[in-house]
């Protein structure tokens, strides 16, 4: 097949060193969807490309683009936006690394999304304008807009297993089997309590009520495991799913119990994508966090 030439727009994902000179760029674009393609002589001092193949940098990219592989290669790029925000305070930069890596770990080559895309530089964008108590819920809010997009939406408002309404009580179980809160009432037809491994202490991300005797799961039969949480961080992450478009102003601060919020974010997304669904940039901002 002959190579066609495309200019789409782009956002850098990820980048690695190849042979002397070169780099190999993890793109994300408008027309393609996720490709990756050989920047040549990228790495020379006096490269053509400058400085336009950061990571979280928007770019007009002219590739040599073939259907028949999988590589392709990066003729030309234009910078369009970059976010030095981002790259002046770390959480900041950990956030919006990890909105990168979502996507990079999440699509498959070739596989154009727009939806995805917009998800994307809005984050981006979003991070540069928020407060610092607001870093968190942003994020919340765009992993809510790529699973919906993915087809992973976590069911916050009914039952994920019989669609009644939430009445919201001061605890529920979330499953990420059956991809969201659980009533009382199915979980109680379904429910067997085993001791899960996870730590006991009270405080922020447990997800025990105080004084309950320890940490529990439950096993609801082929639905897998279900975890006890607060009604309140159920209700805060409903919130956070309908909002229809973003704007700082309707990103909340972080709420007293945002490590549980975190979980079952990070839960539901790892039960989905395995592997994939654990961020490394997100590992690193937990490492910072416990420093």
């Amino acid at each position: 097949m002959a190579r066609v030439i495309g200019k789409t727009k782009a956002i850098v994902l990820r980048t690695r060193r190849m042979g002397e000179t070169s780099k190999l760029v993890t793109l994300y674009t408008e027309q393609y969807g996720k490709i990756s393609v050989v920047a040549k002589g990228a790495r020379r001092p006096k490269s053509k490309f400058g400085a336009g193949l950061e990571v979280m940098t928007e770019i007009q990219a002219v590739c040599y683009v073939r259907d028949d592989r999988d590589l392709h290669t990066l003729s030309d790029c234009e910078v369009i936006r970059t976010f030095p925000l981002l790259l002046q305070d770390i959480q900041k930069m950990a956030y919006g690394s990890g909105a990168c890596e979502m996507v990079d770990r999440l699509t498959i080559d070739g596989e154009p999304a727009e939806r995805l895309y917009q998800c994307l530089i809005g984050a981006l964008g979003g991070f540069e304008e928020v407060e610092a108590a607001q870093n968190e819920p942003l994020f919340w809010y765009y992993q809510l807009r790529v699973a919906d997009a993915l087809g992973y939406r976590p069911e916050l408002s009914c039952c994920a297993n019989c669609a009644s309404g939430l009445d919201i009580p001061q605890w529920l179980q979330f499953s990420p089997a059956l991809g969201g809160a659980i009533c009382p009432s199915c979980n109680r037809q379904a429910a067997t309590p085993y001791e899960a491994g996870f730590p006991t202490t009270a405080g922020d991300g447990d997800l025990t009520p105080p004084n309950s005797g320890g940490e529990f799961s439950y096993g609801a039969g082929p639905n897998g495991q279900t975890y006890r949480v607060a009604g309140a961080s159920v209700q805060f992450l409903a919130g956070l799913q309908q909002l229809r478009t973003y704007h700082r102003e309707a990103i909340p601060a972080e709420p007293p119990r945002g490590g549980e919020i975190r979980g079952m974010l990070r839960r539901i997304l790892e039960y989905h994508a395995g592997q994939s669904g654990r961020l490394r940039s997100l590992d690193f901002l937990d490492s910072v966090r416990s420093a």
